[in-house]
């Protein structure tokens, strides 16, 4: 006996070691794919959040620097302080913001995360309904490690590691599995023996730190406790003290229903709640849902198939839904949803797995998939939503090399995640360069107007450049050709892009004069004032407008330009952003026209009574030449900013005065 107890646990160190040993070479291998591209670009919402984002440039000498660079985040109304603390710490460290420090972070926190998805599948696979799987401790390993394995060295999550900012994603999902973790430990001893109150109690405050925590890296860490859910109705089926308590199970259900049914009623009772958020949109509420009905398929095509070459950081070339036939392929994705929730609902006690992954699935996209006015398309929304069925995949795996005595598992694991590593590869080293990077993107979605913008951009960039790159003329002049063709097609795609409107403007007034005397950007923009509505990326394009106006090539433009802004102040009053271009813009090129801005400061301020931002500019209008209203609307600003985000703004205008 004590000969047989040896040699079994001889075996389980064995294999313990083994299992560790090939998690050590899943990671090692992640890092190396991936570090082809942690010289990568810092590029769009990287800008505004932190290389423009003075706040969170600090050297941390000081209490008061954290605190301000934790609330320096305008991407939420939460100001996501948990993200930015962690941007802070990168800037600190190194002392400045480098492409390879934010990225190795990035990175670093993707290996936590498999590790997480590891440990959560292992005790997932011992919940009661998975007990039928009948694997053994020693396979439950595997399945896990390979569970991990697939959803790190997965194609689809490049730009949510690569993409600087999405540390965000990264840092809710990582504290929602450490949630379900922790969750599903004491359930399952629940589950056996029961538990007092001062456990659940415990646990409850343990899911409610981390859920606190999860929200403030990102908003969609609010969905725990909803996932929470899923995992007691599908897996648990309220078993308690080894048997199965009614009043938990309906419980469960209720739970699960109950945020749906909430949202419904808030439509029905007060529908301008959500519809009124779209104004910034090119698609309405209705036509956000039925898209989503295809886009969902799409997500979880990638995730099963990873092609990467229908994959990109772009994907503003899906066809929006107009309705149920337009395309018709939106009904299909539609009734094809509704068939497999009824077969989840019916069948989750026969097929518990399948059923997990598909609600496990569906409640984590049901932030940034549905009501709100977010963008179409975006493959970092899969990286939380894409555990379940990593796990599912991996338990697949294993089945298929079970039931065929002929396939050798070790082989069949490690070629499916070689063709995982190749796959990544690709993507990575398309990341490792601003060019490359907008070359592929180009490639794999030609008819997305922000593609070939990108793309367009990074020539320009590289045009620019051109002198310190030591290309020869006729390189240089290829390089300028072939960015103004891209604008072209951008224009082409969007003829009413400011986006792309700006850059042709920019490009045949310095390069080529002959183009610019055929086309009339600046009225083109003037038409497209009338009529677009104003998206976010048009902010930064109007920007570049305003800056490029204080050139003397531009100088012509200028009272066109102002015209423009006059023009968008009109349709848009109040609008702060806008006011503060048409600030900029009159302080930079014709100070003598100071006093019009007033009224528009004044009604900025006036209609955005919670923006602090509207005081900001009526403090920079009166500057040290009038302290009396400049104190003023020092006052109103500390009044409207309750958690002093901006002190050290104040502090800086202070400095230079």
């Amino acid at each position: 006996m004590e000969d047989a107890e040896a040699y079994t646990s001889h075996h389980s160190v064995k294999g313990t070691r083994l299992l560790r040993f090939s998690g050590a070479g899943i990671l090692l291998l992640c890092a190396l794919v991936y570090s082809v591209a942690l010289q990568g670009p810092l590029f769009f919402d990287d800008e505004p959040n932190l290389l423009a984002n003075p706040q969170v440039q600090i050297d941390g000498k000081t209490l008061d620097e954290w605190r301000s660079a934790a609330l320096s985040s305008y991407a939420s109304i939460l100001y996501r302080p948990v993200a930015m603390l962690t941007f802070a710490v990168n800037h600190v460290v190194v002392g400045a913001f480098t492409p390879f420090s934010l990225k190795a972070t990035n990175l670093a926190i993707h290996g936590v995360i498999a590790v997480l998805v590891f440990l959560l599948s292992q005790v997932l696979l011992r919940t009661p309904a998975l007990r039928a799987h009948r694997l053994s401790a020693c396979q439950r390993d595997i399945v896990a490690l390979v569970a991990a394995a697939i959803w790190l060295l997965h194609p689809i999550h490049v730009p949510t590691v690569l993409y600087a900012v999405q540390r965000m994603a990264q840092l809710s999902t990582l504290f929602v599995l450490v949630g379900l973790l922790v969750f599903t430990h004491y359930r399952l001893r629940w589950a056996d023996s029961g538990g007092g109150f001062g456990e659940v109690l415990a646990a409850m405050l343990w899911l409610v730190l981390l859920a606190i925590l999860a929200v403030l890296s990102k908003e969609n860490g609010a969905l725990l406790p909803w996932l929470v859910v899923v995992v007691e109705v599908v897996l648990f089926r309220g078993a308690w003290s080894g048997t199965s308590r009614r009043p938990l199970v309906w419980l469960g259900w209720v739970a699960l229903l109950l945020p749906v049914l909430v949202i419904l009623a808030a439509y029905i009772v007060a529908p301008e709640i959500l519809q009124d958020r779209y104004g910034g949109r090119d698609f309405t509420l209705g036509e956000r849902l039925l898209t989503q009905g295809r886009v969902l398929w799409q997500y979880l095509g990638w995730m099963l198939f990873p092609n990467v070459l229908s994959m990109g950081f772009f994907h503003d070339d899906i066809l929006v839904s107009r309705s149920l036939w337009a395309p018709f392929t939106t009904s299909l994705a539609l009734l094809a949803w509704i068939v497999v929730l009824i077969a989840t609902l019916v069948w989750h006690r026969r097929y518990p797995l399948i059923a997990f992954a598909i609600l496990f699935y569906l409640v984590a996209h049901s932030m940034e998939s549905t009501v709100l006015p977010l963008e179409m398309v975006f493959e970092h929304r899969n990286y939380l939503p894409g555990t379940g069925f990593a796990l599912l995949a991996s338990v697949g795996l294993f089945r298929c090399v079970a039931l065929h005595e002929r396939l050798r598992p070790h082989v069949v694991i490690g070629g499916v995640l070689c063709v995982l590593a190749a796959l990544l590869l690709v993507r990575t080293t398309a990341w490792s360069d601003e060019v490359s990077l907008a070359r592929f993107n180009v490639i794999n979605h030609p008819q997305s107007p922000r593609a070939n913008f990108f793309y367009g951009n990074a020539l320009f960039k590289r045009f620019l450049q051109a002198e310190a790159l030591d290309l020869d003329e006729e390189e240089t002049r290829a390089l300028a050709v072939a960015a103004r063709g891209y604008f072209e097609k951008m224009r082409e795609m969007d003829e009413n892009s400011f986006s792309a409107l700006v850059m042709l403007y920019q490009l045949d007034t310095l390069y080529f004069p002959g183009l610019g005397e055929e086309n009339d950007w600046l009225d083109a923009m003037m038409q497209s004032a009338k009529v677009r509505r104003l998206q976010s990326s048009d902010h930064t394009a109007l920007g570049a407008l305003v800056d490029f106006s204080q050139a003397p090539a531009a100088a012509q433009g200028r009272d066109r330009v102002g015209s423009l802004l006059t023009l968008l102040a009109s349709r848009y009053p109040g609008h702060i952003d806008l006011v503060s271009l048409k600030q900029r813009f009159v302080m930079a090129t014709t100070p003598a026209q100071k006093p019009t801005l007033l009224p528009l400061l004044e009604r900025a301020q006036q209609m955005n009574p919670a923006n602090p931002h509207a005081s900001t500019a009526l403090v920079q209008y009166y500057g040290s030449g009038d302290l009396a209203n400049s104190y003023e609307a020092i006052r109103e600003w500390m009044r409207r900013d309750h958690l002093r985000r901006d002190l050290p703004v104040l502090r800086a205008m202070f400095e230079q005065q």
